[in-house]
């Protein structure tokens, strides 16, 4: 993974194990998770974002051929991969399943 994109991630990361902390600090009763998608995505051809993720993509020009942005166009895709985890989760929850939301990982 490129720098800003590793950034993302550790801030993504930092911010759930923050939120988890605060709600059980104030005793809130629910756990705060998050869904790491990173690696799954990565795995995928179809699941790479596309060239609008970046603030200026064409400060340096065009190219003959640019990448499609297949988080939007190639569906069936990761986000329906993704949407099938978050399923699975919602009912291990449903089963009284716990989890370790407190050590979430990269």
């Amino acid at each position: 993974m490129e720098y800003m994109d590793l950034e993302m991630l550790r801030a993504g990361v930092e911010e759930a194990a923050a939120a988890g902390a605060d709600a059980r600090a104030r005793g809130a009763g629910l756990a705060v998770e998050a869904l790491q998608v990173t690696r799954l995505a990565a795995m995928r051809p179809d699941g790479h974002p596309g060239l609008y993720t970046r603030a200026f993509p064409f400060a340096e020009g065009t190219r003959d051929r640019m990448p499609n942005d297949c988080v939007h166009w190639c569906l069936p895709g990761p986000i329906d991969t993704w949407n099938e985890i978050l399923l699975q989760v919602v009912k291990r929850w449903a089963d009284g399943v716990g989890s370790d939301a407190s050590s979430p990982s990269p």
